[in-house]
């Protein structure tokens, strides 16, 4: 059948435009976490190596490992042990972005990095639990195990938005004093709309499974959320770790 068949243009080119978010945004984090990978192997700085294993372990392994797993069909073999690895991705990758907020925004704090740490240990109990529960044989639920793990993982996301958008404000009125450089200052931006989009997007996803019972493959709706939201997150990682040439001289021409 060809494309210009209406019945096909309603039930296939929506999906294919979904489709585009997820990709970018795996695409995307996968050149960015390896090019963090990279610097941290040059420098040694452990700030690097956190935010990699963040974008790598929640965006290439957590999402795209679970993609791969709905793809599989739920329950099958193939798909228990995607899904596996990819809630090991997704709870490292969540962990690091704990430790990351704890120990540079409050390096000072030790009540903050006792909840990074309680956070971490949260993370790890959610996957044993889930585990014995289901054996990884299901996408999406609604128990106690389950809303706990989305709580744990979508929390990181939105605490380093947060912690971010702070530092941005901070770093907006020492860039009034010529004190900061203007493109670092935006990255603090871009990185909480990034962190922010992302937990935002699975926040709705989750709030949908959870009222009604559904996977997201089950609702179209929370798929073209989920993509939309990719596809910002995406785009605001680029800008802040990849940023173009063009990009870098207008921040720099109207700090200016």
């Amino acid at each position: 059948m060809e494309w210009t068949d209406s019945g096909l243009r309603e039930t296939y080119l929506p999906m294919a435009l979904v489709w585009i978010g997820f990709v970018t945004f795996f695409v995307v984090a996968l050149a960015v976490g390896v090019r963090l990978a990279l610097l941290w192997k040059r420098t040694g700085e452990w700030p690097e190596l956190m935010i990699a294993t963040g974008v790598l372990g929640i965006g290439v392994f957590g999402f795209g490992l679970q993609t791969a797993a709905a793809v599989a069909g739920e329950g099958t073999l193939l798909s228990r042990v995607l899904l596996a690895l990819a809630l090991i991705g997704s709870s490292v990758g969540t962990a690091a972005y704990y430790f990351f907020n704890a120990w540079v925004y409050h390096p000072e704090s030790r009540g903050v990095r006792g909840l990074a740490i309680f956070g971490c240990a949260g993370l790890a109990l959610a996957f044993v639990a889930t585990g014995l529960d289901t054996g990884f044989g299901r996408l999406g639920g609604t128990g106690p195990i389950d809303i706990t793990r989305f709580l744990m993982l979508i929390g990181g996301m939105l605490w380093g938005s947060g912690e971010a958008f702070r530092y941005w404000l901070m770093m907006q009125r020492r860039l009034e004093l010529g004190l900061a450089d203007p493109v670092v200052t935006n990255r603090f931006l871009l990185w909480s709309l990034g962190a922010g989009t992302a937990g935002l997007g699975s926040l709705i996803g989750m709030i949908a499974q959870l009222s009604t019972g559904l996977t997201m493959l089950e609702l179209p709706w929370v798929m073209a959320s989920s993509s939309a939201h990719g596809f910002v997150a995406a785009i605001a990682l680029w800008l802040a770790f990849v940023p173009p040439a063009g990009y870098v001289r207008y921040l720099r021409a109207r700090a200016a």
